[in-house]
């Protein structure tokens, strides 16, 4: 079995012990250097990422393959890529980015399986007469259909 094969069976494994964990993404270099970007249902603790750590070296004797692992937690500024992440964020302020590199900012009020929901408020000229009125508007977009999903701190 491959390395990465290998690798990415074990921290499988390993991950369904922290249920509310899950993997966000996971590189290799050709020296066998690996990196695990994890998020969870109530963050990632540097507990975790140690706990995580030891488990992979348990099962995956550094004697016989030489590799090295960095386990970290995606943070708030990595972008959103899995619906666990777009539900622990709703109500907060986010800013999608769809494949004609247009930004819609708003907050994240719905999530489903296959979509996410933004709102947010624009001012519009009237229908009738001068000056402007704020609206409230929406946005639905499928999870393949954006480029980019990225929690904004104000």
């Amino acid at each position: 079995m491959e390395f990465e094969e290998k690798f990415r069976n074990i921290l499988s494994e390993i991950l369904e012990n922290y249920k509310s964990l899950f993997l966000i993404e996971l590189t290799f270099s050709v020296n066998n250097d690996v990196k695990v970007f994890l998020d969870g249902d109530n963050g990632v603790s540097l507990k975790d990422c140690a706990s995580i750590n030891s488990d992979i070296k348990k099962k995956l004797n550094q004697d016989e393959i030489n590799y090295s692992v960095e386990i970290g937690s995606c943070g708030i500024g990595f972008p959103l890529k899995q619906m666990r992440q777009f539900k622990k964020n709703i109500s907060r302020k986010v800013e999608i980015t769809d494949f004609d590199d247009k930004k819609h900012i708003g907050f994240l009020v719905k999530v489903s399986n296959t979509s996410f929901e933004i709102n947010w408020k624009e001012r519009q000229p009237k229908k009738i007469g001068k000056g402007k009125v704020t609206v409230d508007l929406s946005k639905n977009f499928k999870y393949g259909e954006c480029k980019k999903a990225q929690v904004i701190l104000n």
